[in-house]
């Protein structure tokens, strides 16, 4: 067998090989609603593989635990911005966009497009709004930003690399679900990262003085990321 390989008994669950890994690792892929096994090389596959079967229970609680899925079909209601706006599919042709009046995401698409039209809308709209606040936070530090990227992430909310003195800042495309201030929180979270490169009690005091009220989202984020990685997710 080869690498990597569906559970024959449960397409949920994925075996993929890392000869980096020194153990068999379980992760729950809320976005996917998908659990990844890593494999610690492909002669440890029986041995996952029995592993697995052992944790069934425990994988299926995790699976039933994650929030409803919030697919990206006509009608259905996904977060957006941290409220309930409801996807519209209207006939002919046209640009989407987002209707926040009436909190609607208009969605015109041929057949069997709609699906993605409607990722790449909510990343293009995450994008300019982490530019933004990138941008905005980036200044206040008097530190330069290179490069912002938005990314199909699981793992991650932001990362931030200092490459020559200048910032190269990655988001997950997911923040544009979040309220405002959490998008901001994330944005100003990774550009601190531009002074301190850990989370030492100086780096906190560093976010403090650009995001005062950080606590608050950082513990939105930690009770509700699950319900950000559930928008797209299918049923």
């Amino acid at each position: 067998m080869k690498l990597p390989l569906r559970d024959p008994d449960d397409p949920r669950i994925l075996y993929k090989n890392s000869d980096k890994a020194r153990r068999i690792s379980v992760k729950i892929k809320p976005s996917d609603r998908e659990v990844t096994v890593t494999v610690p090389g492909i002669r440890s596959l029986p041995k996952a593989m029995k592993f697995v079967r052992d944790q069934k229970d425990w994988i299926e609680v995790q699976l039933e635990a994650l929030p409803p899925a919030q697919p990206f079909e006509p009608g259905s209601g996904i977060l957006f911005e941290g409220e309930i706006y409801r996807l519209v599919h209207p006939r002919g042709r046209g640009h989407p966009y987002v209707d926040r009046e009436n909190f609607e995401i208009i969605v015109p698409a041929p057949e069997g497009t709609f699906e993605g039209r409607v990722k790449r809308l909510l990343i293009r709209e995450a994008r300019e709004r982490l530019t933004e606040s990138t941008r905005f936070y980036a200044d206040q530090l008097q530190r330069p930003v290179e490069k912002i990227s938005v990314r199909d992430t699981s793992s991650r909310w932001g990362s931030c690399i200092t490459r020559k003195g200048k910032g190269h800042i990655s988001y997950s495309w997911r923040l544009i679900s979040a309220p405002p201030f959490v998008l901001d929180y994330v944005a100003a979270h990774e550009c601190a990262h531009m002074i301190e490169d850990n989370h030492s009690k100086a780096y906190w005091n560093v976010v403090a003085g650009i995001f005062p009220d950080y606590k608050k989202a950082k513990k939105w984020l930690n009770n509700n990321g699950p319900f950000l990685h559930a928008v797209g997710a299918e049923f």
